[in-house]
């Protein structure tokens, strides 16, 4: 598995950006492809819920677990993807940065899956690929949080 890591500095307070990050609900603005939620008790380590998503009217269903949850400093999830994607775990690590926040955004996952073709430079144009999209994310999730 490789580490991703990326990150971004959001001019409010930690105890804002973690309540955006923690709640769910928040997820479907930061993608159109999620049409639904399902939870059935609040989040803490352990907690499992599923998230679908539709895309060319295919719905698709992952289930997540809260790995780890410090209020107003870390809260991560493991996603147990569906084949031929792997499970990768998504961390955010928050930090105080004068007056704001520092919001860490760390992807564990497996670059090339089985199946996928194994070629020279594939890993690379993987991260690249999947850190763009991590970047315009947090992008989105600064303008919603700062308004």
């Amino acid at each position: 598995m490789t580490v991703l890591e990326t990150s971004i500095k959001i001019s409010k307070p930690v105890a804002q950006v973690f309540e955006f990050i923690t709640n769910l609900e928040n997820q479907k603005k930061l993608s159109s492809y999620i049409t639904g939620i399902q939870i059935s008790e609040p989040l803490k380590v352990g907690t499992k819920y599923k998230i679908q998503t539709t895309s060319m009217g295919h719905v698709n269903e992952t289930l997540n677990e809260v790995v780890a949850f410090e209020p107003n400093k870390k809260f991560s999830v493991k996603t147990f993807a569906p084949p031929p994607a792997s499970d990768l775990t998504n961390t955010y690590v928050l930090e105080e940065d004068g007056g704001g926040t520092k919001l860490i955004m760390q992807i564990d996952a497996v670059l090339t899956p089985a199946g996928m073709p194994k070629m020279p430079g594939m890993e690379d144009m993987m991260k690249k690929q999947m850190l763009a999209g991590f970047d315009a994310t947090l992008a989105t999730m600064k303008k919603l949080i700062e308004g």
